[in-house]
């Protein structure tokens, strides 16, 4: 593998596209200060990959692209490596690798490989492949030749490391211990996963102890409940039957009686109310009494007549001298006239009849006076006596009738007695049936009650049945709804046996209800935080093997990059002494390991605030140098140009272990002498057949080795042009 050449694009002077070839062994690149050379360098640092802008001269990727002094800046900047691959030391099927790299003005960079983008990690990794880099040794830029010796003894470690090859591995002990770090944090991670979760997986543990609890408990329930309400079914039913066979007969039988209570009543009719035998007899009665009042005001009246008679005939002599005042015949006659019409308006008709009787006699004696005395009055008085004999016949009559309407009276009287007497003892028959009818009602009422009794009863146990079944069913499943399909038992005879299964079943209810667990969702719960809690422990066993592995892995890696730099530390100190003892003829140059510590180890030891003791690690190279016939013992008392020489012996010797595919060496022989050059050229010979070279240089020696010399010149534009001379090529033509 070896370098084909350069291109730049817009690179910093390099306005326009400028393009090196590199067929010599020896190129050298040469023009006055600031005319750009330095550029070169820069531009293949850049394109493999460097980022420290400040390395590079710049504050930022702006300051890489062509400003345009004296004509139109242009908006990117470009540049390529082209490798001869034909060894294929590139791990890639192309016989010529070109790495590129482009920046715009807004700062973005892109990377290619044979002009396809790609990621500047991936441009690393390949160029890790052939121990290869952006800041490595093998590009020395202007002014960095002191730069091994200036450096401290880590860092100086870190670049004899990159010299031996060993960023690989260093590449590879950094992603172990990133991917080991992240192992690290996910292990806890994970355990505080399992932390978080065992607490919940503990209870959860306790619920499904429940859970096995209550279904031991359910199916305990299950099966006596099944028993349970087998025989408790097979009993309501048996009960239900048997009342209504006992309630059909007094149904029956108290329906009987009252429809003929009710015929009876009908018959017998409501106690206070009258029977029409009863008025009429009671009617008969009161006229009865009423016609004998009547019977008795006119034998009164006739008695008040018949004394007024006697004492109007006391006054009155028949057939004699004497005479009647004439008032005292009107005041009889009156008389007679008002008892007649009082006896009249009395329907007292045998009052009537004695008054009619009094006046007749009363009268025949009035005429019989004839005309003696008081001759008026005997007119009046006949007068009287042929009214009163009118009165009388129509008393007469009335007597009659009242003679009649009496004797009907009393006939009806016997007759309504009689009748009245059979109804009553006809009532009192019926009234009898009715009382003992009603003893028979009450008594039938009762036998019913009681059986309703137990009918409400029933509907009650069998409300509970259903109730405690219904409970039952919720607690268990629904097959117990078929316990009269699994089951066939018989009647059962105690239902003190029924009443202790209830009291063992309501026990197991109520110890499933304390348990209060719903299983299907604990269950569910339960396996999916089982599973998760084994998930994560396989993790935790998974990731303690992986971090076992990575830190035994991480260990072999430290422990052969130990050995190989320890092996390669010595062979270039081996080719120190040499390199340092042809340019100073003589002396002694040497590395050595030391446990010098980096400013950021002593910090983090400082920020621990510990430190282990008992481990010592080479953590830096120190180097050592004895100048021939000089005391001098130490880099700081040596002169420039003796550090330049040691710098260059130091970084030759570094070139012979991992022989990089090309050098840059940007004036790095600017502090070397006459006799110095020389050696420095013989040197660069010697490197010329290993690695090729290309040297910026303005030693007229150094040049004296290049097989191609590239001339950088600059115009008042401010543009680096390109000229090249191919020495063996001007021999040739000036022969």
């Amino acid at each position: 593998m070896r370098l084909t050449g350069i291109e730049l694009t817009g690179f910093k002077s390099f306005a326009k596209k400028t393009v090196l070839s590199f067929e010599s062994p020896i190129t050298a690149v040469v023009g006055p200060n600031g005319s750009g050379k330095s550029n070169i360098a820069e531009a293949c640092r850049w394109v493999l990959g460097e980022q420290s802008l400040k390395s590079l001269r710049g504050r930022r990727g702006e300051d890489f692209i062509w400003n345009g002094h004296g004509r139109e800046r242009v908006n990117r900047a470009a540049a390529s490596i082209t490798f001869d691959n034909h060894d294929h030391k590139f791990p890639l099927d192309y016989d010529e690798v070109t790495i590129g790299r482009e920046v715009d003005r807004d700062g973005t960079n892109v990377y290619t490989i044979n002009r396809s983008p790609v990621r500047l990690r991936d441009i690393t990794n390949l160029l890790n492949a052939v121990s290869f880099g952006a800041s490595g040794y093998h590009i020395m830029s202007q002014g960095e030749a002191d730069r091994l010796l200036s450096a401290s003894a880590v860092e100086r470690r870190q670049m004899i490391e990159d010299a031996l090859g060993l960023k690989v591995y260093q590449t590879q002990i950094l992603e172990s211990e990133k991917k080991l770090e992240k192992t690290q944090v996910n292990l806890r991670e994970v355990e505080l996963l399992r932390r978080e979760i065992a607490p919940h997986l503990r209870f959860l543990k306790k619920e499904m102890e429940k859970i096995e609890r209550s279904q031991t408990l359910r199916a305990e329930l299950k099966r006596l409940g099944a028993e349970y309400f087998a025989v408790e079914a097979r009993y309501l039913k048996t009960e239900r039957l048997e009342l209504e066979t006992a309630l059909a007969s007094p149904q029956a039988t108290l329906l009987t009686i009252t429809n003929r209570l009710e015929a009876l009543g009908r018959e017998v009719g409501p106690a206070t109310a009258a029977s029409p035998l009863a008025d009429r007899l009671q009617a008969l009665d009161k006229d009865s009494r009423r016609l004998t009042e009547e019977r008795h005001e006119i034998n009164r009246a006739l008695g008040r007549l018949e004394g007024q008679i006697e004492v109007w005939a006391s006054t009155v002599r028949l057939g004699g001298e004497e005479t009647v005042p004439k008032s005292a015949v009107a005041t009889l006659a009156d008389e007679f006239e008002a008892t007649l019409h009082g006896a009249a308006e009395l329907n007292d008709w045998s009052l009537v009849r004695a008054v009619l009787e009094k006046l007749a006699k009363l009268g025949e004696r009035l005429r019989a006076l004839g005309g003696g005395g008081i001759p008026a009055e005997n007119r009046r008085q006949d007068e009287a006596v042929n009214k009163l004999k009118i009165e009388k016949e129509e008393l007469n009559q009335k007597l009659v009738i009242l003679a009649a309407a009496l004797e009907q009276v009393e006939v009806d009287r016997v007759a309504a007695r009689r009748a009245w007497e059979a109804e009553r003892e006809t009532r009192q028959g019926a009234e009898r049936e009715i009382f003992e009818l009603k003893l028979k009602l009450a008594e039938g009422e009762t036998a019913r009650a009681a059986l309703l009794a137990r009918q409400e009863n029933l509907r009650r146990d069998e409300a509970r049945f259903q109730t405690e079944l219904d409970e039952a069913v919720l607690l268990t499943d629904r097959e117990l709804l078929a316990f009269d399909k699994t089951l066939v038992v018989p009647v059962p005879s105690d239902r003190a046996l029924q009443d202790a299964a209830r009291r063992q079943i309501e026990r197991l209810k109520i110890q499933l209800e304390d348990l209060g667990v719903e299983s299907s969702n604990v269950v569910t719960e339960y396996g999916q935080v089982t599973e998760r809690d084994a998930f994560l422990t396989h993790e935790t066993e998974d990731l303690t093997k992986s971090i076992a592995a990575l830190e035994t892995a991480l260990n072999d890696l430290r422990r052969k990059c130990a050995v190989e730099f320890e092996h390669g530390l010595e062979k270039i100190s081996r080719q120190f002494q040499e390199f340092f003892t042809a340019l100073f003829d003589g002396g002694n140059a040497s590395l050595t390991l030391t446990t010098e510590r980096s400013s950021r180890e002593e910090e983090e030891i400082s920020s621990e605030g510990k430190e282990d003791k008992n481990e010592e690690v080479a953590r830096g190279v120190l180097v050592s140098v004895n100048l021939p016939r000089k005391r001098i013992r130490g880099l700081e008392m040596l002169s420039g140009g003796e550090r330049a020489l040691t710098s260059i012996a130091l970084l030759f010797a570094m070139t012979q272990v991992n022989t990089p595919p090309f050098l840059i060496l940007d004036e790095t022989d600017a502090a070397l002498d006459e006799a110095n050059s020389r050696r420095y050229g013989e040197m660069i010979e010697h490197l010329a057949r290993q690695s090729q070279l290309i040297i910026i240089t303005h030693n007229r020696e150094t040049m004296s080795h290049a097989g191609v010399i590239y001339g950088v010149t600059m115009g008042g534009d401010g543009i680096s042009r390109l000229l090249s001379i191919k020495l063996d090529q001007a021999v040739e033509y000036a022969k």
